[in-house]
């Protein structure tokens, strides 16, 4: 079996390729590996898609944050001989919170770990495995950058430097909005699309959404006060929206459709800025076959558990 590490040297607060190259040196004597360093975006992308295109067995380890995961993803998908991981190196890291305390950072066992397919999002010609949004939300992460990199500012302070930023740019908008063909149009804060459970530097808007359940979680949040933003932010990054009352709404579905009327927004697909007028987010027909450390699919499993178990109660009901 190959196996390709593909490192983002600017990923993190304190970038160090040269200790990570050591480390995967270290970690991997004896098999059959290759290190690439890029250079500029989308080159994680083409390298993933060239080794995927040959012939056999091939780990891709993304060593970055979630947006060079995003982006070798979009280079191995659809090559069925392909599995993927991430080694954790940049600001949030917010996909891999979905398995609990198991370390990614342990290039050995990671290499020796255990695999299985998870499901992904398309949106705007793009693959996404964690989350997808629109509203105000996706304009702070798109502006989240402006404020990671400054001196003691966390992952997830950025993210709140980033709110309020936006917060006075105006927070509710119109949208046309169709789940699964139903019509949904109104005035909303954000919307929300997850097939993972966290981003934003630990936001987790919804705790049991799950990227093997083969669905995905559609939550809308509809119009609020700016007064009301704290109370909103918090409970939204700590999955307790139904504590927010009937400005929100969720649903499970395999599509979201949604129309800015008229204006020009921007869709977050995991960290990737994607520029419309209005777009679809939709369960991609395509599964990944993605690897993990030993046992770390064990909170997974439970999720699934927790989650079958409320929906069977609820059926009874």
């Amino acid at each position: 079996m190959r196996h390709l590490f593909i490192i983002n040297p600017k990923a993190g607060k304190k970038p160090d390729p040269d200790g990570l190259r050591r480390r995967i040196d270290a970690a991997m004597a004896g098999r059959e590996y290759t290190v690439r360093v890029t250079s500029a975006p989308g080159d994680g992308e083409a390298a993933a898609r060239r080794e995927a295109e040959k012939p056999g067995e091939l780990r891709v380890y993304a060593c970055g944050g979630d947006g060079t995961l995003t982006e070798v993803l979009n280079g191995v998908v659809g090559h069925p001989n392909a599995a993927l991981t991430v080694v954790p190196c940049g600001t949030g890291n917010d996909f891999v919170k979905i398995f609990g305390s198991a370390d990614f950072s342990d290039i050995a066992a990671l290499a020796d770990g255990e695999e299985r397919t998870l499901d992904l999002m398309e949106t705007g010609g793009r693959y996404a495995i964690d989350i997808c949004s629109v509203g105000f939300d996706a304009r702070v992460a798109r502006d989240v950058h402006k404020f990671s990199k400054l001196p003691l500012v966390t992952s997830f302070g950025a993210f709140t430097i980033s709110a309020i930023y936006n917060l006075f740019k105006g927070l509710c908008n119109e949208y046309k909005v169709t789940v699964d063909g139903e019509t949904l149009d109104g005035t909303y804060a954000l919307i929300c699309v997850a097939n993972g459970r966290y981003y934003g530097g630990g936001y987790m808007p919804m705790a049991d959404a799950n990227p093997t359940d083969g669905v995905l979680d559609v939550l809308l949040v509809g119009k609020v006060s700016r007064i009301r933003v704290p109370v909103l932010l918090a409970k939204y990054k700590a999955g307790r929206y139904a504590e927010l009352g009937d400005i929100t709404l969720r649903r499970a579905a395999r599509e979201v459709r949604f129309d800015f009327c008229g204006r020009r927004g921007v869709i977050n697909a995991d960290g990737e800025m994607i520029p419309a007028e209005a777009g679809t987010v939709r369960l991609s027909d395509v599964r990944q076959r993605f690897f993990a450390p030993a046992g770390a699919w064990a909170e997974m499993d439970k999720l699934k558990q927790e989650r079958n178990a409320r929906i069977f109660e609820q059926s009874r009901a």
